[in-house]
Formats: C-alpha cells, sequence, structure tokens
C-alpha cells in the first residue's frame, strides 16, 4: 500500500509544530522578578496598602509584610508584601504529593521609590517559581495567576502598566554554572523526624519558631504558612544585613550616576524559606543551599560579584541552621 507524500508530510509538519509550540512554551526566557506598574502615584505606605486590598479582596491573604533594608547612603524606600492562596499553593504543591514545591511560595511583592520611575511596582515572577520549583506542566496555570493578579493590583494602584521582566532571565527551569544546578539537588535537609501526621508537622514547626524567636543572628519571622492537609509548613525569615548586602552587590554592575543602588528592585527575593514537610513516613526540615538560591535570584549581579563574595552564602546558610538547631534542640 503507497502512502501520499504530501499528507504524509502535511501530518508530520503539523506534529512537529505542535511539539515545537508546546517545548517553546516550556523553553521561554522567564526573569525571575517582573514589574506591574510604575509611576505609580502616592506614598511608599499609601500603595503599599492598596496592593494589600486587591489582594485579600481577590482571594489573596496578606500574612506578612516588612520594609527592606537598604544600603548606607540609598535615600529610597522598598516595602515587600507577602500572600498566599490556598488554591494556589495545593496546586503547585501536587495537592500534596509534592511538598517541596512549596520552596516556590509565596507570592512577593514589593512597593519602592527609583529615581527615574517613581513609585514601581513588581512581584516575584510566578511562571518562572513554577517552572523551577513544581515543573513545566505548571507555567500554564502560573502564567494565568500572575496575569490575573497584575491586573488586580494595577486596578489598584493605576500608575503606567508594565510587563517588564527582569532579573536572572532564564530559558532553562535551573540556574546553571558555578553554585546553579537542578532543584531539588539545591535542597539542604538540617534534620528529619519519623512520622508524617499533621501533628508531626505542626509540633516540628513550633520548635523551629521557637530557635527563629530566640535567634542571635538577627532573623527574624516574616511569614508562616501553614499547609499540614497538603504536607507542608512553610517559615519565612530575614534580616537587615542580608537584604542590604544582597542589594548593594547586585547594583554594582547595573549602578549609574543617577541611580547608585538599582539592586532594589530584588527586594521580592526575600524572606527565605524553611519548609517542614512530609517525606514519606517522615517530616523533613529543610531550606534551599544559599549558594543556589542567591544564584537564582541574583544571578545578574554578574560572576565577579559572586567571586567577590564567596563566603556570603555560607555565612547564611550556617546563620541558618544555627537558628533551626537550636530551636530543634528544645
Amino acid at each position: 500500500m503507497k502512502l501520499k507524500l504530501k499528507p504524509l508530510l502535511l501530518l508530520v509538519s503539523v506534529f512537529l509544530s505542535v511539539f515545537l509550540i508546546a517545548e517553546n512554551a516550556f523553553a521561554a526566557d522567564y526573569g525571575v522578578f517582573t514589574k506591574v506598574a510604575v509611576n505609580v502615584p502616592g506614598s511608599i505606605s499609601s500603595v503599599a496598602q492598596k496592593v494589600e486590598s486587591a489582594l485579600n479582596s481577590h482571594k489573596w491573604t496578606v500574612i506578612g509584610k516588612f520594609n527592606t533594608a537598604l544600603p548606607a547612603g540609598d535615600s529610597y524606600n522598598s516595602t515587600v508584601i507577602v500572600a498566599t492562596s490556598g488554591v494556589y499553593d495545593k496546586y503547585m504543591a501536587d495537592n500534596g504529593n509534592y511538598p517541596l514545591g512549596a520552596f516556590g511560595l509565596p507570592l512577593r511583592v514589593a512597593v519602592y521609590t527609583t529615581p527615574n520611575q517613581g513609585v514601581v511596582v513588581s512581584m516575584v515572577n510566578l511562571p518562572a517559581l513554577a517552572r523551577t520549583f513544581s515543573g513545566n506542566s505548571y507555567v500554564k496555570y502560573a502564567a494565568e495567576v500572575n496575569s490575573y493578579l497584575k491586573s488586580a493590583i494595577r486596578e489598584a494602584v493605576g500608575g503606567t502598566p508594565s510587563n517588564s521582566q527582569y532579573g536572572p532571565m532564564r530559558t532553562g527551569r535551573f540556574p546553571g554554572g558555578i553554585g546553579g544546578g537542578s532543584f531539588p539537588g539545591s535542597v539542604d535537609q538540617i534534620s528529619n523526624y519519623s512520622g508524617s501526621a499533621d501533628s508531626n508537622l505542626l509540633g516540628v514547626a513550633n520548635l523551629v519558631l521557637q530557635g527563629v524567636k530566640h535567634n542571635t543572628g538577627g532573623w527574624h519571622l516574616v511569614y508562616n504558612i501553614e499547609r499540614p492537609s497538603i504536607g507542608f509548613i512553610e517559615i519565612g525569615v530575614t534580616r537587615s544585613s542580608t537584604e542590604r548586602h544582597s542589594i548593594e552587590i547586585d547594583s554594582g554592575a547595573r549602578a549609574t550616576s543617577t541611580d547608585k543602588f538599582p539592586g532594589i528592585d530584588h527586594s521580592p527575593s526575600y524572606p527565605v524559606e524553611i519548609l517542614i514537610y512530609r517525606d514519606g513516613n517522615y517530616t523533613d526540615v529543610s531550606i534551599l543551599g544559599e549558594m543556589w538560591r542567591m544564584k537564582y535570584y541574583f544571578a545578574d549581579a554578574g560572576m565577579m560579584a559572586f567571586m567577590s563574595h564567596m563566603g556570603m552564602p555560607g555565612s547564611i546558610q550556617g546563620s541558618l541552621k544555627q537558628m533551626i538547631l537550636y530551636g530543634l534542640a528544645y
């Protein structure tokens, strides 16, 4: 039986087109951050309040807020708002089957001042985080939520809409090069306990919170997401010295005479995540390897910046571990 060549070629062509479109959706360049609006009218506090109201009224819950510590001599300001959604969290954790996906949570929105674009609202780019921490098949849903949230925030704050993506721009899921690599290979397990019932998760999380409460490393609690029904509890912490130093380092390659610290736009890279989660019959406590995390959020600072501050990730990681282990010893 002879096949007609043209119909066969057409079929192959259609198949390849569909395949390439699907592949390109996953292989698109995504920035870790995305702007929402620039030249927004009002003060930092008034705009931040509008962002909070918009999120709370669109089925997200604001669970934390802090003022970012900036380098000495920086006359601008930044406030980060942290919000969560039970529906979104459940989806990204695969309904409890993949609690490690919670490392891509929660939503972090920054309101900050700049010399050239006035008050700016930006946030973590949900498709970028979903692709890395949950997988390619989660990108489409995350992009839809991203667009929905941007529209809600813009309606509340005004200004000039912006969809500019920035920060490290990646085609692949993971940061490459020195300090990079795959997720979850970047996860640093600090401790684990037998038992994975909700009570185990809550009990271990309470111990970690004791460590945060009594730490001497300058860390403070920003948020606590309790989702034992889908396998995790996540605690978010940050500290002034780490924020200030990160923003100063990231500013170096982009600084100008009129904008000495453009790294303020990386404010949504904090807080740092501490994840308590189910792992089979165990409850684990883990953080991301700090070199990997810094590479993920700050790779655009350039290799020279990383080489000049090689001790910083280890110092951060050591301090976090000390705090967590102190709490777990209670």
